[in-house]
């Protein structure tokens, strides 16, 4: 009987002392990690901020197990209150989904039912946004609290294409700007790849998600990762986190742990005690502690905001004058300092113009340097394809502001003229160049026309030197005319022709990576987007331009063609031909690729094969004009002397 008591009292007493440390499990003195991912100070000195409690293994702490949250600013206690987060402040999340090609199958398919998983334990409150990206970034369902509308647009991804990270990091700062002020907004980003394809700036997108408060939450799938720059991610805003999944089967738990996160996180309000100026800097400290001992703590700063801050009170002068002593023994009064107290009306209105004055020029110097933001939208989208260089895209050269405008207008006249054949003769042998300084044909021909009239002047001092005949001046005029205009044509198909050894060189092998990519899956317009975005050659350049061209939406026939034309390449405008014609016939792209690849490189060796052919014949004539006058004065030089001697007897 006793014993059967001893067993009831036992259970009974470890059941009480489990229930005891359900709340007090997580909060081990080597376990807890606190971190403020949301500090709101604009109601100064009303101030909230929003801060995450997890344990080691990075689950969200449900209670805080008769722990006590202690906060200061700058070194002062202060009255909290602390209520769990989703009962003071909604959940605003940005939900971005990797669907580029290598997304294709299981992984995304696991990938969906995690994201759904979190989507379906958000509150009535909440609200969120589907964002996939691949070689672009699009928002596929705004901020909404309909899980409906969510899941389907996470259910319709597809993948294909390249992965831009950071484009997708803009877009999910654009889909959470019409959260609630108070709401807590947090991006959680899946990608199993490197960035290859973003157009946007990287320091401006990380330094836009921390300004805006947005909690990154990195997951990284397989291990083909770039970690540091997905770590730099997660830590471009206080409270982020990079994870890892090895495999697409992870990511179920990993979802199921960032939604606990979020659902655990606690709202801190306090009503500042300080009394201070604006932009002042505040710090505020928070410590979990318990029985005495701090578990863990964490530290944030925001500045008092313009108008909620205490005036400085400045001293003013006394302007009560003192009473002047009196009597025998009182020195004399100094004399007075008069002070004009008005200045000329015509000296008012000249600082006045002048100010107005500047102040135009400032504002017009402010609209100059911060563009609107489509004008920066399509500089950054020009700027990732690298049509321009780094250093146009900031500030044009002189070339571009001063000589190409001066060209232009020398040479205006001239192309109004000149028969629209020549003009488009030029405008093709400037296109095989690579346009060269960015000259059009009408500053080609200002550049000959200037060069034409430079050619002449010269021309007239060298006959002028050398002959000092006024009948010679025409003649001189004539030949430095046609010689100053005949040089620039020499320069450019010079360029046009190196240009395109350029282009033949690297053909083979880009058409090696093209066949590559076809065969792992890419497009054709992935595929160029490989080559262009890898490499920097003539080529890559043209693909650059074609690919624009396939994103405006023109046909690819016409692109390629017009390509082939641009260059004057004949492997070119073969491949042109033989990508179209797969294209229609619905031939494998990979094989089409590599049969034109072992063409190129067959007709480089037979090229090459004829001219060490020729080079025999071309090395005759400077033998016989330079070598063998050496050889002839070698062989014959000691027979001379001798031959004069004897012939010199006759005298």
């Amino acid at each position: 009987m006793f014993s059967r008591f001893g067993r009831c009292a036992l259970v009974i007493a470890l059941v009480a002392a489990a229930g005891t440390s359900i709340g007090s499990t997580a909060l081990a003195d080597d376990g807890v990690h606190i971190a403020v991912t949301q500090l709101d100070g604009s109601d100064f000195p009303n101030i909230r901020l929003v801060a995450a409690l997890s344990d080691a293994q990075g689950r969200g702490v449900r209670g805080l197990g008769g722990a006590n949250l202690v906060v200061m600013e700058n070194g002062v206690a202060q009255d909290a209150t602390l209520v769990p987060a989703s009962e003071a402040a909604p959940i605003a999340i940005a939900l971005v989904l990797d669907t580029s090609g290598s997304m294709v199958g299981r992984p995304l398919a696991d990938a969906k039912r995690a994201m759904t998983s979190l989507i379906d334990s958000l509150g009535s409150s909440d609200q969120a946004a589907i964002v996939t990206f691949n070689s672009s970034a699009r928002i596929a369902q705004s901020l909404t609290p309909n899980k409906r509308d969510l899941a389907a647009a996470t259910a319709a991804a597809v993948a294909a294409g390249d992965t831009a990270i950071y484009d997708a990091l803009a877009t999910a700062t654009t889909a959470l700007v019409s959260a609630p002020p108070h709401a807590r907004r947090a991006i959680v980003l899946l990608t199993d790849g490197i960035d290859t394809a973003s157009r946007s700036d990287h320091a401006a997108v990380l330094a836009a998600v921390g300004a805006a408060q947005l909690t990154p939450y990195v997951v990284g799938l397989g291990t083909d990762l770039d970690r540091p720059s997905l770590s730099a991610i997660a830590g471009s805003s206080p409270g982020g986190r990079f994870v890892e999944a090895p495999t697409s089967g992870d990511l179920a738990g990993i979802y199921a742990g960032l939604a606990d996160q979020l659902l655990t996180q606690y709202s801190v309000t306090f009503r500042s005690s300080a009394s201070a100026p604006d932009d002042t800097l505040m710090s505020i400290g928070l410590a979990l502690t318990k029985d005495g001992a701090t578990l863990a703590s964490a530290a944030a700063t925001y500045r008092v905001p313009a108008g909620r801050g205490v005036p400085v009170p400045t001293a003013r002068p006394d302007t009560q004058p003192l009473p002047a002593p009196t009597g025998a023994g009182a020195p004399a009064p100094a004399p007075a300092i008069v002070f004009p107290r008005s200045l000329a009306p015509e000296l008012i209105g000249l600082l006045g113009a002048a100010t107005v004055l500047t102040l135009l020029l400032w504002i017009a110097e402010l609209a100059s340097r911060y563009p609107s933001r489509q004008r920066e939208r399509l500089e950054v989208f020009v700027r990732g394809l690298s049509l321009t260089a780094p250093e146009h895209a900031k500030r044009r050269s002189i070339v571009q502001r001063v000589i190409v405008p001066s060209l232009q207008t020398a040479g205006r006249p001239l192309f109004r003229v000149a028969p629209a054949a020549v003009i488009a003769r030029t405008a093709d042998r400037l296109r095989q160049a690579g346009e060269p300084m960015g000259l059009g044909a009408a500053e080609f021909l200002g550049v000959r026309v200037g060069l034409a009239l430079l050619g002449a002047t010269l021309g007239i001092a060298v006959v002028a030197v050398v002959t000092q005949s006024a009948a010679s001046v025409p003649y001189g005029v004539a030949a430095g005319a046609c010689f100053g205009y005949a040089i620039p044509g020499f320069v450019v198909d010079a360029l046009a022709r190196g240009r395109k050894a350029e282009i033949r060189r690297a053909l083979p092998a880009a058409l090696d990576m093209l066949a590559l990519s076809a065969e792992a899956g890419l497009s054709f317009d992935g595929a160029i987007g490989q080559v262009a975005h890898r490499w920097d050659t003539a080529l890559s350049d043209e693909f650059r331009g074609l690919l624009l061209e396939f994103q405006m939406g023109r046909e690819r026939r016409d692109a390629l063609r017009d390509l082939a034309q641009r260059t004057g390449v004949t492997e070119l405008a073969r491949f042109a031909s033989a990508v179209v014609q797969a294209d229609s016939l619905g031939v494998p792209l990979s094989r089409v690729l590599h049969e034109q690849s072992s063409e190129i490189r067959l007709r480089r060796r037979q090229r090459a094969e004829e001219l060490a052919r020729k080079a025999p014949v071309k090395m005759l004539f400077p033998m016989v004009a330079l070598i063998f006058p050496a050889l002839f004065v070698v062989v014959l030089g000691p027979a001379v002397p001798r031959m004069l001697q004897a012939f010199g007897a006759f005298h």
